[in-house]
């Protein structure tokens, strides 16, 4: 009786909806969510986070429905939660403000899914250009992006990730099929698992408690501070991986490619704190990746002297107090640096 009071008063609060990931097969092959529906994201057991937004035709979390029929070329937006941005109103997104930038000069879409990485980068991307043939494309790229697009660290269903062959030790892009058990379909319904799930995230907090408790997780930059001489290499392989496959699963030109690449969050904010985390795994990565970008002839821009130069003019942070993510100044940061961009204007001159 009382679950069933608690379950009936959660349905008048701004609990998490469940998005509703689709079945992932060959006749859909990239993750994405049930189209054409609204949802409301919140954070926080006392909801200090609340957002709603629209998933749209083709199940990505944009107001703008797309079109394959699009002639001006999208500007194609990939990444991980960053992009998707839940926890922000869709006007104050990436994707949102350069919308508004844009305007009739041309469109933006944004493909962006939690829990992707740059394996599943490489899946959007070929996905984007079969589908819309984009004008530009832009990567944001976060902490989280190198690892774990490896089947030998995570083998979520749904996604695509690095495997490496068992003879040639070559990575190769796999796809983990996806369909939603009838129990978790069923679940999905109650309030109560919402909140306790999605609202509180009582499976992320049991899982980084146990991690601090029982092997002393450090974080630098939203992820673990050290990691293994092996699973640092495996993350570089990941990357050279990434760039080797890239040209041709684009169907884009080079000069109309873009990366965006994370700060070291929240150390930024502090000189201290952010000589400490020299030398740590996002910082090796950042700079890995940033280098490997400018190897192959890409465009990469490093959101870190940006976000320190305006926090130390206005005391600005860009994430949430209780949430790693982009807020809306940090998507603000990121529209501004795409919108003055060499590839921007390689996509608009043309």
């Amino acid at each position: 009786m009382t679950c069933l009071i608690i379950e009936i008063g959660l349905r008048f609060l701004p609990v998490r909806s469940s998005t509703g990931a689709m079945v992932v097969d060959d006749h859909n092959p990239v993750i994405r969510y049930t189209p054409n529906q609204l949802f409301t994201f919140s954070r926080g057991w006392q909801f200090a986070i609340v957002n709603t937004g629209w998933i749209n035709n083709y199940g990505f979390v944009n107001d703008q429905d797309y079109s394959r029929q699009d002639e001006r070329g999208p500007l194609v937006i990939i990444g991980d939660s960053y992009v998707e941005a839940l926890m922000v109103p869709y006007g104050q997104t990436v994707q949102g403000r350069l919308a508004r930038l844009l305007k009739e000069k041309g469109t933006v879409y944004s493909l962006g899914i939690s829990g992707a990485q740059l394996a599943q980068y490489l899946a959007f991307t070929q996905y984007a250009w079969t589908e819309f043939h984009p004008g530009g494309i832009v990567f944001v790229i976060v902490g989280n992006d190198f690892d774990e697009s490896l089947t030998k660290y995570r083998d979520d269903p749904g996604y695509h990730y690095f495997q490496e062959d068992k003879t040639t030790h070559d990575l190769k892009l796999v796809r983990k099929d996806y369909r939603p058990s009838l129990g978790k379909r069923l679940l999905r319904h109650s309030a109560l698992v919402r909140y306790l799930w999605g609202t509180v995230g009582i499976g992320q907090i049991s899982r980084e408690v146990s991690q601090l408790l029982e092997r002393g997780v450090e974080y630098r930059g939203n992820t673990a501070a050290y990691v293994s001489e092996d699973r640092l290499a495996d993350s570089q392989r990941v990357v050279d991986r990434f760039f080797s496959e890239l040209s041709r699963r684009a169907g884009v030109d080079k000069s109309r490619v873009l990366f965006v690449v994370d700060a070291m969050r929240p150390e930024l904010y502090s000189e201290s704190d952010l000589k400490r985390a020299k030398g740590s795994y996002f910082d090796l990565m950042r700079q890995y990746f940033l280098v490997a970008a400018e190897r192959n002839g890409y465009e990469a821009i490093d959101m870190e002297p940006r976000f320190i130069s305006r926090h130390r003019q206005d005391g600005s942070r860009f994430e949430f107090a209780i949430d790693g993510h982009w807020n809306g100044l940090g998507h603000q940061e990121a529209a501004e640096v795409i919108a003055t961009s060499h590839m921007l204007q390689v996509m608009m001159s043309q």
